[in-house]
């Protein structure tokens, strides 16, 4: 941070000397945005020093970008190609330490820099082909127009445990797609962790398992441009190993819009002890699948901005789940429970020694506004049909809630502990 803002007032003191050249870089990984600039004055450094304001455009958090220059920045990269049946790759100026073999339209490559990170620029088309990427030392790859079909395996698969930046290029389109009855875990596979973000749109189908698959954790930036999760034979997003006591497990949101649909279990599940972080962006999530979960983790959901809407259509399903707590601060949320058994808006409380995460079940509404239908019925087996259920203690002391009942056989809230409720409003229509 210190590095960044010296590079700024650099930046400050040297524009008045060169503003022939009227342009700013921003870079945020091996992504930039370029603006016009033709004052000192408009760079500027929020109050708290978080954030840095490029003239009446845009806002940047202090920590997502790498530096600002004058220079249109270069990259050393790696451009991999795919042509149906076959696929090439080219090397850049300044890479050192990257290996690569091509078989037909499967690509693998090997890298074993422990300094140097690169940038690897996907495209092309291939109804049989995939793209596997090994090392030891973060990466960043580039969707840039591709389509790909794997119909033995993921369409790719990033064999690296170190952050892996996703850059969906703007005005592209991007589709992945693997194939049924594997061994491998998503369609899109990353063992390290994966940050997106870029304009374009990324289309993810998984025929396996999982649609999106990471090993620990996962996030959207806010220049994250548009997921669509066509269907999956499990989880539609996936982070998180499957062990316990492992805390680097979460997936978070700060823009972007992601759709998830036709999927086999939950939409978006943060496993092990998997936090959920929801800052901004849009998830619209639709639950398909009985006994599945629009947002599920083991751990805790913050919720401080962001719009969520949630159509909980199959039976004994959840909107939102969590198996230790909820703190929802801020943003939208808009629910539609329409299966017999269904809950809206459940913490849960785990008991089984087997669980990662025991005795939860507490809500928080602290400022988010909820306005939730529920129309579904008691299930065949007695299980209950509920908007909102606490299996502990829940708390209100903002925000708007709003439960609209269509159906005589369902409760608006179920609270197992202690309810208290000290501000906002909670209307039962």
């Amino acid at each position: 941070m210190k590095k960044l803002i010296l590079s700024i007032f650099s930046l400050v003191v040297l524009t008045t000397q060169v503003c022939a050249q009227q342009r700013i870089y921003v870079c945020e990984g091996f992504r930039y945005d370029v603006y016009d600039i033709t004052s000192a004055d408009d760079i500027r450094f929020s109050s708290d020093g978080l954030e840095v304001s490029i003239g009446n455009y845009d806002t940047y958090d202090i920590d997502e970008i790498d530096s600002i220059t004058f220079a249109e920045p270069q990259f050393p990269r790696i451009d991999i190609k795919f042509e149906e049946n076959t696929a090439s790759v080219q090397v850049g100026a300044g890479v050192k330490g990257v290996t690569y073999s091509i078989n037909g339209a499967v690509v693998t490559l090997t890298s074993t820099t422990t300094s140097n990170e690169y940038l690897y620029s996907v495209s092309g088309t291939s109804t049989n082909g995939s793209l596997v990427i090994n090392g030891d030392y973060k990466l960043t790859v580039e969707l840039a127009g591709l389509t790909l079909t794997n119909p033995k395996g993921a369409a790719i698969d990033i064999e690296c445990g170190k952050r892996i930046g996703v850059i969906l290029k703007e005005g592209t389109v991007n589709t992945l797609t693997d194939g049924k009855n594997g061994s491998h875990k998503g369609a899109f596979y990353t063992e390290g962790h994966p940050e997106f973000e870029g304009g374009g749109t990324l289309n993810v189908t998984g025929n396996t398992k999982h649609a999106i698959c990471a090993k620990e954790y996962l996030q959207f930036k806010k220049s994250t441009g548009i997921i669509n999760v066509l269907g999956a034979v499990s989880d539609g997003i996936h982070c998180g190993k499957g062990k316990k006591n492992d805390d680097n497990c979460y997936f978070q949101i700060n823009g972007g819009i992601i759709n998830v649909n036709n999927v086999g279990s939950d939409c978006i599940d943060a496993d092990d002890y998997g936090c959920m972080i929801i800052k901004g962006g849009e998830l619209n999530l639709t639950v398909s699948a009985e006994d599945g979960t629009g947002l599920k983790c083991d751990s805790i959901i913050y919720m401080t901005g962001g719009q969520l809407n949630i159509n909980v259509n199959s039976q004994l399903s959840e909107g939102i789940r969590t198996n230790y707590a909820a703190y929802f601060d801020g943003g939208n949320i808009s629910m539609k429970v329409a299966g017999d058994g269904d809950k809206g808006i459940r913490a849960k409380r785990c008991t089984k020694t087997t669980d990662t995460v025991l005795n939860g079940g507490y809500l928080y509404f602290r400022g988010t506004t909820v306005d939730m239908t529920v129309s579904g019925k008691t299930y065949a087996d007695g299980t209950d049909c509920v908007g909102i259920r606490a299996d502990r203690d829940f708390t209100q002391t903002a925000g708007d809630i709003t439960l609209t009942m269509t159906s005589n056989d369902a409760t608006p809230l179920v609270v197992k502990g202690t309810e208290n409720r000290t501000g906002g409003t909670l209307v039962v229509k």
